[in-house]
């Protein structure tokens, strides 16, 4: 989980709290749309393409949400995208995603 902090003024802090995983889903994703050797490197070869990362960066998944992304055998993007969705439970918009999890706090 990642927090960050923006002080608008003094006396307020707004908090946003967001899940690395899904950012990093979201990079991977990335990769794979705008590079089409990446892309079939993650449907043919999920564990080689984790392991080797995207134009020298490399994923930091969970244990947990690496042995599910490995253990998707998707035909296309899209149906890799899906499945990720689904068993992630990543939230489809930007406003349900952070949904509950601002905090506005003031300190006196």
């Amino acid at each position: 989980m990642t927090i960050s902090t923006l002080q608008t003024s003094p006396s307020v802090i707004i908090s946003v709290r967001t899940r690395v995983s899904h950012s990093e889903v979201n990079r991977l994703l990335a990769a794979a749309v705008v590079n089409k050797k990446f892309r079939q490197l993650l449907l043919n070869d999920p564990v080689r393409a984790l392991e080797t990362g995207y134009q020298g960066e490399k994923f930091t998944f969970s244990r947990g949400d690496h042995d599910l992304i490995v253990s998707i055998q998707a035909k296309s993007l899209a149906e890799l995208a899906g499945q990720l969705i689904s068993c992630l439970g990543i939230r489809r918009t930007y406003s349900e995603q952070y949904a509950g999890e601002t905090e506005i706090q003031r300190i006196f």
